[in-house]
């Protein structure tokens, strides 16, 4: 899975704010999120992050800044913020960035700590990563820098890899996060098991889709299910049989739709099952995976997208016989599934 990229972790913050700000920061995103800067550049994000009032541009500009940190001659500008500023988010910020730059001020572990308590889960999560990476004999925050893997996987692996023996470690730490109430530390344990490319990594992805309720996290697992299918592919397949009313069945029927071509001949034998169940959530993978194919982002989930396109088209026939004579609860999601194919013609 791709982690959420700055745009995407801001899009319900933007949607709350004035029209003004969020053409302002709209406008200057494709700085905020290029994967590198020139020193100019960053100087101009830094008076962005220092001159800034309303939150979202303060975290945006300062969540890039963690991910690309200034020279360190901007250390000094950076404490004069965090010595004179009102503005708690941009005085936690400014520390978060001081310790991206590599600094060890202890200094800063008072402020982080008290941000470690914030009701925002993102400022929560860059503030214990930060205050980890200063006091690497505190394990307490471990949830925490899970969370900022979706936001900075870099800066999160950076804190755990000082709490962590090795990488057995880090997934004890995953697999007891994986139990967490809250859905958004479980996506994001869902996207780091994907990016580990283990089979236990594998094993706990499987299972997290049994039992998982949230979409978002389903969305997540799926996505890091598809990416691990030398593993996955076999038991995924197996999932269609689940009642296709249950939400692992989304879990299962998407998964196979990010697999692409691999996942084709599998959801062709579960359309030409006895069973309910695997036909209609083997005509939802093929529609996820029409989908998939049809994105922009495509080339992330396939290596020869024609070809990939080639094979789902062979599915047609058959789902086309299925709208004719199957139960009506199947047509339905068979006559999707030929809509959403009919998009790559």
């Amino acid at each position: 899975m791709k982690k959420k990229s700055l745009l995407f972790a801001l899009i319900a913050v933007i949607g709350c704010m004035p029209l003004h700000a969020a053409d302002s920061l709209s406008a200057v995103l494709p700085l905020l999120e290029a994967q590198t800067r020139t020193a100019a550049q960053n100087h101009q994000v830094l008076n962005l992050f220092a001159t800034s009032k309303d939150a979202s541009t303060i975290f945006a500009s300062g969540a890039s800044l963690v991910r690309i940190p200034p020279a360190k001659s901007y250390e000094a500008k950076l404490f004069n913020i965090i010595l004179k500023n009102d503005n708690m988010l941009k005085k936690v910020f400014a520390a978060v960035i001081i310790v991206a730059m590599g600094g060890e001020h202890h200094e800063l572990s008072p402020l982080l700590k008290d941000a470690t308590a914030s009701e925002d889960h993102a400022l929560r999560a860059y503030a214990a990563a930060a205050y980890t990476i200063l006091n690497p004999d505190q394990t307490d925050y471990k949830e925490d820098i899970i969370n900022l893997y979706i936001y900075d996987s870099a800066f999160a692996q950076r804190a755990m890899n000082l709490i962590s023996a090795d990488e057995n470690q880090t997934f004890k730490y995953l697999k007891s996060a994986a139990k967490s109430s809250n859905a958004q530390v479980r996506g994001a344990v869902a996207a780091w098991l994907g990016d580990l490319q283990t089979k236990n990594a594998a094993k706990q992805l499987l299972k997290m889709a049994k039992g998982e309720l949230s979409q978002e996290v389903i969305n997540a697992i799926a996505m890091s299910l598809a990416k691990n299918e030398q593993w996955t592919l076999q038991e995924t397949a197996k999932g269609l049989k689940t009642r296709y009313t249950h939400q692992s069945a989304t879990a299962y029927a998407l998964a196979l739709g990010f697999m692409t071509g691999n996942a084709v001949e599998p959801i062709k034998q579960a359309l030409l099952s006895q069973d309910i169940n695997q036909r209609i959530n083997a005509a939802r993978a093929a529609a996820y995976m029409a989908a998939v194919l049809a994105s922009p982002q495509a080339d992330q989930y396939t290596l020869d997208k024609d070809f990939d396109i080639t094979l789902l088209k062979g599915l047609i026939p058959t789902l086309s016989a299925m709208t004719k004579h199957d139960e009506s609860s199947v047509k339905v999601y068979a006559d999707n599934a030929l809509k959403q194919i009919s998009k790559l013609m």
